[in-house]
């Protein structure tokens, strides 16, 4: 069976990764994660999308040719829900969000994600005409935390009392940041009843393709510190480095085996 591709910056596209095994879905997974370039929050779109061409390349010499973007800053520089890049087809994780929305009966809805992501307003256009209350708030320091390992801190509970009080009052919270489910716990205990929306769940909840569970992990930046923080934050073990190979601009690590 071919794999399926699943990219993000860092370590927050891995919270779509649980949710297939979660789901038991069996899909063979290719990870790559882009910690070795400019975080994609600080890229514009034209620039982004350079990127996608250099990444889709990767992709297409593992015969990969469909693509997770588990990353709503990267998506957001998708202009169609997929579209194609080197003849490999990025899915945009916005299409789950907005079902993810569609779902939810509650009226007042709060959006926190990346300075990119809710400075594109690309979720204002999509939420548009749902007859709900909007609130959008930048959520920047919270993915850093989750790179981090941080998830239990004094910091990271004092940053979700914050950014809640500044989207009050909501019913239902948006998580526009694949790095934002590993914070669930905190986040159950600043606010016990409010909703949260995972669009990672629900893009996972799409996949189809079967497999064997096999699982790869690919970074432009440092593995040891990715391995570490997925650990901490989502229970997935990277397994141990095998050699270094080629590609794309950076100085990219290569790890096979299973990851949960």
């Amino acid at each position: 069976m071919a794999m399926i591709g699943v990219m993000d910056w860092g370590i927050g596209g891995l919270s779509v990764y649980k949710a297939l095994r979660d789901k038991k879905r069996t899909a063979d997974v290719l990870y790559f994660s882009d910690s070795g370039s400019t975080p994609y929050g600080k890229l514009s779109k034209e620039k982004l999308r350079g990127r996608f061409v250099e990444i889709a390349g990767y992709f297409r010499q593992r015969e990969v040719t469909q693509v997770l973007v588990a990353c709503h800053a990267a998506s957001s520089a998708v202009e169609a829900d997929i579209e194609v890049f080197e003849g490999v087809a990025f899915h945009s994780i916005i299409p789950a969000a907005l079902r993810s929305v569609q779902r939810s009966h509650a009226r007042r809805l709060g959006v926190i994600g990346g300075d990119f992501t809710i400075q594109s307003k690309v979720y204002e256009r999509t939420l548009a005409g749902l007859g709900k209350q909007l609130a959008f708030c930048p959520a920047q320091p919270l993915s850093a935390f989750v790179e981090a390992g941080e998830l239990e801190s004094e910091a990271v509970e004092a940053e979700i009392r914050h950014l809640l009080a500044k989207l009050h009052p909501i019913d239902s919270l948006l998580i526009a940041c694949t790095h934002y489910p590993a914070l669930t716990p905190m986040f159950r205990k600043v606010a016990p009843n409010l909703e949260l929306l995972d669009p990672g769940a629900d893009m996972a909840e799409s996949v189809r393709e079967e497999g064997s569970n096999y699982f790869e992990f690919f970074t432009t930046g440092n593995r040891t510190g990715s391995a570490r923080s997925a650990q901490l934050a989502f229970g997935i073990e990277i397994p141990p480095q095998k050699k270094r190979i080629s590609g794309i601009n950076s100085r990219p690590v290569r790890t096979r085996g299973f990851g949960m």
